[in-house]
């Protein structure tokens, strides 16, 4: 089938070329902007692409614009690197152009490259482009289209997302919307007034985004204003009306709410959810903006369950979609309490990523290639413009070429995986013959790294009547790799519980220097994400089979109660007050010793008088029972919750906790070791 679209696509633009004859008469010209605005309007974009090169090539077509065609039809199948090559290309041959008509076409690649760095973030590069072809456009006296005004409204934009918005950036605001009202003026048409309304989007998103609630509030008022105007006007598009009201009613909240104004927002929101828009996917997608502003996670919540009717009928696992919206649910689910839904959605992300980077790669892939097929392309015409056909046959040349070393690089590429598999193969089996004659070794060294494990453990320490600190571990029959810690310095308490990676040797030597490296850092630092790097680049120092250790690092203020913590990998503590039991908020990071780059973070919290803080390793958790059922976090947690009810005070906590576990897993024994550590602020 796609052979013999080919084959028809190749066949009319063959046709194409020999109606045109080479000519370019100004009829020519009309039919082929015809032909192209037909193939827009269809969104047939592949047809678009196909157009743009055959009227370029039968001279029908300016190169500008058919470089500005072609990266319209990459932005819209979401192929941007492209996209990007595509526009500037249009720029710098429409302003080297003595075409009068690519004045205009570079207005429209200008607007259009500004608006897809804008989004991109890449407010840098965006400014770098968008100021001079500003400048550009004023020169040629092209300043009253509405690319240009769009223009200008981006360049404000990116100044404010680089906090560095001033009298200009104003200015540029100011200057747009009144050439859009001087437009909307003279024209009274659709076009005029949809332009004008973007433009004030645009603006009153910025301001939200930056924080600028007050001129927030100003913007989207006139775009209400103008808004209401256009809605007088016969025929027009209701539903086009309704979202737009329902966008500036979201945006006049979120400002509102930002303010501390919460009546005035709650009543703009009620206002919101009586338009259509609110009740349809991306409507309730849109609310999410207010109602996480507002710390409404509930009804958040409930509204991301639309996320995937929004994506009906799209790839819905893109980078983009996951950063934008998957991981927005993730994280409103977790503010919710809705534990599970997050579970699920988070199991989602994980799936979904694969597909993601396997997409990314094949659009970066497609891209690079047709970059460089175009880059060629242009050097080639301006180095030798009176060979252009046999250059066109270079090129394609060029291609296949590129696409057969592509084929032998990914037959070389699979050959080298299999190669690798076989390999791992072999070394698993050679493994497991030495597994066995290594059992007698594996029992002595258990039995060494238990005495270690017991020689590290703290002593209690001194009664206090403010702190109470109490911990159990339980050896598992595997090669002891727990640890926790405590002292106090200062008036405050320095803790650390974790548990190293494995069952080997390794393992209970990384142990030993993650106990000594957190006695000598929390000996001259308060800051646990310090703490906890040196204890990493303490463990990278160890070859072999490279284990890691979940740890978590905490410093409590005796005096104030409050806490810095910082963690890596598998520890999530628990803060037990007035009956109830929430999750200590963490940052994923890998575990210490990893090969991967980790950034510790220092998040703090308040651990009030009479509240307890209850720490465990992964193996407490993983515990199982003759049936080989796991107990699980959800069940820990609930069984925490039960225990802080029977008898809050620490031991008998503890305790409770302690003969849960047991009446589990019976008689069963445990390979990893179980650790917890309670701390109560009396």
């Amino acid at each position: 089938m796609r052979r013999h679209f080919a084959i028809v696509a190749l066949t009319l633009a063959a046709i194409i070329l020999l109606g045109c004859g080479g000519g370019s008469s100004k009829e020519q010209r009309q039919k082929a902007e015809q032909a192209i605005e037909s193939a827009q309007k269809n969104r047939d974009l592949k047809q678009l692409m196909m157009l743009a090169d055959s009227f370029e090539r039968a001279g029908t077509l300016s190169s500008a614009k058919a470089y500005y065609w072609r990266g319209y039809a990459s932005d819209r199948m979401n192929k941007r690197r492209m996209a990007e090559f595509y526009w500037k290309t249009s720029l710098q041959t429409a302003a080297n152009s003595k075409d009068p008509d690519d004045v205009d076409t570079y207005a429209r690649s200008a607007s259009r490259l500004a608006n897809l760095l804008t989004v991109r973030g890449e407010y840098e590069n965006c400014l770098k482009g968008a100021i001079p072809a500003a400048e550009f456009l004023e020169t040629h006296k092209c300043d009253t289209t509405s690319d240009y005004m769009n223009l200008l409204i981006y360049i404000g934009c990116c100044q404010m997302g680089l906090n560095k918005a001033d009298k200009e950036t104003e200015e540029h605001f100011s200057i747009a919307y009144e050439k859009h009202l001087a437009n909307i003026e003279s024209t009274h048409s659709d076009e005029s007034y949809k332009d004008a309304i973007a433009g004030l989007i645009n603006i009153a998103y910025a301001c939200i985004t930056t924080q600028n609630y007050d001129q927030a509030l100003k913007w989207t008022d006139r775009f209400g204003k103008l808004l209401g105007e256009y809605e007088q006007r016969q025929g027009i598009n209701t539903d086009y009306i309704d979202k737009q009201l329902a966008r500036f009613y979201i945006y006049k909240a979120i400002a509102h709410e930002r303010m501390g104004q919460e009546d005035e927002a709650e009543k703009i929101y009620q206002q919101f959810l009586e338009t259509n828009f609110s009740k349809t996917p991306e409507g309730k997608i849109n609310a999410n903006e207010f109602l996480t502003a507002a710390g409404r996670w509930d009804e958040a919540a409930f509204n991301y369950r639309s996320l995937d009717a929004m994506f009906e009928g799209k790839d819905a696992y893109t980078i983009d979609n996951i950063r934008n919206y998957a991981l927005k649910k993730y994280k409103t689910n977790l503010q919710a309490g809705r534990l599970d839904s997050a579970m699920v959605v988070s199991r989602l992300i994980c799936d979904s990523l694969d597909h993601a980077f396997n997409l990314a790669k094949e659009i970066d892939a497609e891209e690079q290639v047709v970059i460089i097929d175009k880059i060629e392309q242009l050097t080639e015409q301006q180095a030798e413009s009176a060979h252009e056909r046999q250059m066109r046959l270079f090129v394609l040349l060029g291609i296949l070429f590129l696409c057969f070393i592509a084929y032998v690089v990914y037959r070389s590429y699979r050959g080298h995986k299999l190669h690798k598999a076989h390999t791992e193969l072999k070394a698993d089996y050679t493994e497991l013959e030495e597994r066995t004659a290594e059992k007698a070794r594996t029992q002595t060294l258990q039995i060494t790294a238990l005495d270690a494990q017991k020689a590290l453990l703290p002593a209690p320490l001194p009664k206090r009547k403010d702190l109470t600190v109490l911990a159990t571990l339980t050896s598992g029959t595997a090669l002891s790799s727990d640890l926790y810690d405590y002292l106090i310095r200062d008036e405050q308490l320095f803790f650390c519980i974790g548990s190293a990676h494995g069952d080997t040797i390794q393992s209970s030597v990384q142990m030993a220097m993650a106990w000594s490296q957190f006695r000598t850092a929390a000996a001259i630092t308060n800051t646990p994400g310090l703490i906890l790097s040196a204890i990493n680049r303490s463990l990278a120092t160890i070859h072999g089979d490279k284990p890691v250790v979940d740890l978590f690092v905490g410093v409590l203020n005796l005096t104030t109660g409050q806490l810095d913590y910082s963690q890596a990998g598998a520890i999530s503590p628990l803060l037990m007050e007035n009956d109830e039991v929430t999750v200590l908020p963490i940052e994923t990071t890998p575990a210490a010793g990893s090969e991967e780059t980790a950034s510790f973070f220092n998040l703090q919290t308040e651990v009030a008088p009479g509240a307890m803080l209850y720490l465990y390793t992964p193996g407490v958790a993983a515990v199982t029972n003759a049936e080989g059922k796991i107990y699980g976090e959800k069940r820990l947690r609930g069984t925490t919750l039960q225990a802080l009810k029977l008898n809050s005070q620490p031991a008998a906590f503890l305790a409770n906790i302690t003969e849960a576990l047991k009446n589990f897993t019976g008689s069963e024994q445990q390979a990893t070791d179980q650790t917890m550590l309670l701390i109560r602020r009396n």
